[in-house]
C-alpha cells in the first residue's frame, strides 16, 4: 500500500491569489514519479502564520505518515514556518537536516541562508524546506532515498530490528542505506494501530495516537460524514425527526370554498333577527341542489361547522342563538327564529374565506423544518395538495457490543440467570439503540461480538455494506485483545482519525472512516469505549452531532456556528457541592438541568456525586453534561453559585 503525503506551501501571496504556488505541484511531482509508495492525501496553501501552519501540521500528523512544509524557512521576521513546527516534534532529525542542506549548498551557496528543519510529530515524519520550486526540490531530492526507511521506523513502535532484518528467502537489495528485503520496501500498510499478525509481546505500550482536544475531535467528525441524499417520500412514509430538503409549496387554497365556522344557519346579514324560511341544509361534504342555489332576504341554510357558505349568503349565526318556530311531519325545520343578541350581525360574521388558512402556491414549510412528533408539520403537508415531500433520508447505524466476557441482554433465548465469573451483562447496545431511535435513525443491531479480529471484521464489513455508519463499544484501549483499531486499518482498508481525546470519562473514544464500494461517501465508525458511562458520554459529544448533520439539520446553511448548532449548550449556575476539578483533562460530568422560574436561569445540578465511567447510574435522569475545565492552582475546583457551560443531551426540567 502507498504511504499518504502531506505538502503544505506557506506563502501569504500564494494563499491571497496573488501569486502561483509553484514548489507543491513541483514536489507532488518529484514525489509520485520516483516511488509508487507515496500518494498526496493533503495539500493546502496557507499564509505565512504560525498558528495556521501549526494547526495543519498537527491535524495532519494524524492521517499523513510524511508531511513537507514548503516556504517560511528563510530568515526575513515573516519567515516562520520552523518556529511553528520545531514546537511540535516529538523527536528532531537534525542529521535529516543537515542532509538536505549540504547536498543543496553543492548546488548554490545561498542554501547557507535557509532554515531546514526536520522531526517527527507522533508519528509522521515532517520535513521543512525552502519555498521556491527549485530550492524545495533540491532539498527532498538530497533524502529521498532514506524517507521509506525514516517513515517506516517512524512508526516501529517495537524496535527497528525486523526492518532491517534480511529475507530468509530472497537476497536482500539495498534501496536505502539499510537492508530491505526486494518487494518489501512499502511496510506502512498498517495504520499506526498494533499489528494483528504480531505477538502480545511486541503490542504498543503506549497509545501511538495523539490525544486530541475535544473541539478539535468534533471537528474532525464533522468534517468526514457527509449529507446524506435526500428522498421524495409519500406522507404516509415521512416519521417525525426528518428534515425537509425542500420548500413545501401550496398547490391549492385552503379552504377552497368559503365555510361556516360553527353550526348554525346561514343568512343575509341585512335581514336582521326575526323569523325565516329554513331552505335546505349544507354539512360538510355534502350541500343539495337547493343549497347551491342564490338565498334570497328572508331565507336561511341550515349549516355545518366547515360545510359551503350558499351563493348570496354572508354570515352565519349559531345555532344557540336560535329557536324552532315550525316542522314539518317528518321532523324538518321549516322555520326558526333568529334571536336578538348584543352584537348586532354583520357581514362576514363566522365564515372562514377561500384561502383563509392557506393561500395556493406559497411556502407552507420551508427547507430545514424538521418534522416533530407533535404532528403540526404533517398536518401542514397533509393540507398542501402534494403527494410527495422531499425529505432527507434518516441514517441507518449498525450497532455492537464487543468482548468474550459481555453477556448479550437482549438476547433472551441466551441469557443466563446468573453470571458466570468474570462475565458482565451488556448495558452498552441497549442504552445506545434507544438512544438512536431518540434521534430517529434506523438501526441494525448486531448483537455481542467476540475479540476475535476476524470475525470482528467481517460483521463490520458486512454490517457497512448496508448501512451508513456503524457504533462499536469496547476494544479500543490498550488491552491485548482489544483489536477494533487495528482491524479498522489492517483488515477494512480504513482511516482513523482520531484514537484519543482529552476528555474525562471517554479518553479512547476512536473515529474512522472505511471506503465504501457501493455508497458515494466513506462509511463511518464510531469505536467507543467499553465503560457504560464513557460510551454514552462519547456518543452524545460525537456520535448525536454526527447523526444531526448526516440528516440535514443545517440544510439552509444560516447556522454560524455549526458545531453548536449540533451539539446545543447553555450557561446555567451549578448548584450542587463543589467538585474537585481534574488537573488533566476536562471533565463532562452528569447533570440535571432545569430552569428556575423565580430568577429566570437556567441551574444545574449532578445526578449523582460518584461519577465513575463504569457507573452506569451516574446518566440516570440525566439530560446534561457539565463541561468542567481543567483545574490549576487558580482554579482548583467549581463551587456552588459559579456558572458553567452544560451541553444539553436532553429536554430540560421546565
Amino acid at each position: 500500500m502507498s504511504t499518504g503525503v502531506g505538502i503544505l506551501t506557506v506563502s501569504t501571496q500564494c494563499s491571497k491569489g496573488m501569486a502561483e504556488d509553484t514548489s507543491g505541484p513541483a514536489l507532488e511531482a518529484l514525489l509520485c514519479q520516483e516511488n509508487a509508495q507515496w500518494y498526496i492525501c493533503e495539500r493546502k496553501v496557507v499564509s505565512d502564520d504560525k498558528q495556521q501552519i501549526s494547526d495543519t501540521v498537527s491535524a495532519w500528523s494524524l492521517r499523513c505518515r510524511l508531511i513537507i512544509v514548503s516556504g517560511g524557512t528563510g530568515i526575513s521576521p515573516s519567515d516562520v514556518t520552523v518556529e511553528a513546527i520545531e514546537p511540535l516534534f516529538t523527536k528532531r532529525l537534525p542529521a535529516l537536516a543537515i542532509a538536505m542542506v549540504a547536498g543543496s549548498l553543492k548546488i548554490t551557496p545561498l542554501a547557507a541562508l535557509s532554515q531546514v528543519a526536520a522531526g517527527v510529530i507522533g508519528q509522521a515524519v515532517v520535513l521543512a524546506v525552502p519555498g521556491s520550486k527549485k530550492g524545495a526540490v533540491e532539498n527532498v531530492q538530497q533524502v529521498l532515498k532514506v524517507l521509506p526507511h525514516a517513515v517506516d521506523t517512524a512508526v516501529a513502535t517495537e524496535g527497528t530490528r525486523h526492518l532491517h532484518a534480511p529475507s530468509e528467502k530472497v537476497k536482500p537489495k539495498i534501496t536505502c542505506n539499510c537492508s530491505r528485503p526486494e518487494g518489501q520496501e512499502n511496510q506502512s500498510t498498517q495504520g499506526i494501530s498494533n499489528d494483528l499478525s504480531a505477538s502480545v509481546s511486541r503490542r504498543a505500550r503506549r497509545s501511538p495516537y495523539p490525544m486530541i482536544p475535544v473541539a478539535k475531535a468534533l471537528q474532525l467528525v464533522l468534517d468526514h460524514v457527509k449529507l446524506l441524499p435526500a428522498k421524495r417520500l409519500s406522507l404516509n412514509q415521512i416519521v417525525h425527526g426528518q428534515i425537509l430538503a425542500e420548500d413545501v409549496i401550496a398547490q391549492e387554497n385552503v379552504p377552497g370554498y368559503p365555510a361556516s365556522i360553527m353550526d348554525g344557519y346561514a343568512m343575509i346579514a341585512a335581514d336582521g333577527t326575526g323569523v325565516f324560511a329554513v331552505r335546505s341544509a349544507s354539512t360538510a361534504g355534502k350541500a343539495d341542489k337547493e343549497g347551491s342555489r342564490t338565498l334570497r332576504p328572508g331565507e336561511v341554510v341550515r349549516v355545518a361547522t366547515g360545510a359551503p357558505i350558499p351563493p348570496g349568503a354572508d354570515a352565519v349565526v349559531m345555532v344557540e342563538d336560535t329557536e324552532l318556530v315550525e316542522s314539518d311531519a317528518h321532523g324538518e325545520e321549516k322555520q326558526v327564529r333568529i334571536l336578538a343578541s348584543k352584537e348586532p350581525i354583520v357581514q362576514g360574521q363566522n365564515i372562514r374565506p377561500v384561502g383563509h388558512d392557506l393561500r395556493a402556491e406559497t411556502v407552507v414549510l420551508h427547507a430545514g423544518t424538521q418534522v416533530s412528533e407533535i404532528g403540526g408539520e404533517i398536518g401542514m403537508m397533509a393540507i398542501s395538495g402534494n403527494k410527495e415531500f422531499a425529505v432527507y433520508t434518516m441514517p441507518c447505524i449498525a450497532v455492537m457490543s464487543t468482548g468474550d466476557e459481555v453477556v448479550d441482554v437482549l438476547s433472551t433465548s441466551q441469557l443466563p440467570s446468573s453470571l458466570a465469573y468474570g462475565c458482565i451483562r451488556d448495558s452498552n447496545r441497549p442504552a445506545l439503540l434507544a438512544a438512536l431511535h431518540a434521534l430517529g435513525c434506523q438501526t441494525v443491531d448486531l448483537g455481542v461480538v467476540r475479540d476475535d479480529p476476524e470475525l470482528l471484521s467481517q460483521t463490520i464489513r458486512s454490517a457497512l455494506q448496508s448501512c451508513d455508519g456503524l457504533i462499536s463499544t469496547g476494544g479500543v484501549s490498550m488491552g491485548e485483545r482489544d483489536w477494533l483499531k487495528p482491524v479498522v486499518e489492517q483488515r477494512l482498508g480504513g482511516t482513523i482519525h482520531f484514537g484519543r481525546v482529552a476528555m474525562k470519562p471517554s479518553k479512547p473514544t476512536t473515529f474512522a472512516t472505511v471506503p465504501s464500494e457501493s455508497a458515494l461517501a466513506d462509511r463511518f465508525v464510531f469505536a467507543l469505549p467499553g465503560n457504560p458511562v464513557s460510551a454514552l458520554v462519547a456518543f452524545h459529544m460525537f456520535v448525536a452531532p454526527a447523526l444531526r448533520k448526516i440528516s440535514g439539520y443545517l440544510v439552509d446553511n444560516t447556522v454560524a456556528d455549526v458545531a453548536s448548532a449540533l451539539r446545543p449548550s447553555v450557561q446555567a449556575e451549578f448548584i450542587d457541592q463543589n467538585v474537585q476539578l481534574d488537573k488533566v483533562r476536562p471533565e463532562y460530568v452528569r447533570g440535571v438541568l432545569a430552569w428556575d422560574h423565580e430568577r429566570r436561569v437556567w441551574v444545574v445540578s449532578m445526578t449523582d456525586h460518584k461519577q465513575q465511567s463504569s457507573r452506569i447510574a451516574s446518566m440516570q435522569s440525566a439530560n446534561a453534561l457539565i463541561s468542567l475545565p481543567i483545574g490549576t492552582s487558580e482554579r482548583p475546583s467549581i463551587t456552588t453559585g459559579e456558572t458553567v457551560t452544560v451541553i444539553v443531551i436532553g429536554t430540560p426540567l421546565i
